[in-house]
């Protein structure tokens, strides 16, 4: 595997609550429309974090810390038949999502630690997506057809 890029880091304001965003990070239901299409997670920490996040390609891991409303934490790596993201092995990197309340919604801050070089870039355009599609999902009609 290649040498250990820089984390990882994004950060979007959503306009919903802590307690609203935080059930997207931690139920499968909400979590689909947002990110993935097959879940199994069992939020707790040592639980299963694991996310089919495209056809073949499976996000595992385990919680490595559950803080409702604030913050969570989990291991990452891929099953994968892409040799790349394979190299990957689960629990090989590390994904902190924290929230806090500003202006009426909540600040959320991403960081992704323990990435290769070779899967930096991808993992830094897959998560800016992902969380513009959350960001997106709390926008009025109107703020959607302006592109904020």
């Amino acid at each position: 595997m290649s040498a250990e890029a820089a984390p990882v880091e994004r950060s979007i304001f959503i306009e919903a609550e802590p307690e609203t965003v935080f059930g997207f990070l931690v139920d499968p239901i909400l979590m689909a429309e947002w990110f993935g299409f097959s879940h199994v997670l069992d939020v707790k920490v040592g639980g299963t974090f694991r996310v089919e996040v495209s056809r073949g390609d499976i996000a595992v891991g385990v919680f490595t810390e559950v803080v409702p409303l604030r913050r969570v934490a989990f291991t990452w790596g891929w099953e994968s038949e892409e040799a790349a993201l394979a190299a990957l092995k689960p629990g090989t990197s590390h994904v902190t999502i924290d929230l806090r309340p500003q202006d009426g919604g909540t600040f959320l801050r991403l960081v992704h630690t323990g990435l290769p070089k070779s899967l930096n870039d991808i993992h830094a355009q897959r998560w800016a997506l992902y969380l513009d599609r959350l960001a997106a999902r709390f926008m009025t009609p109107l703020q959607k057809r302006r592109g904020q």
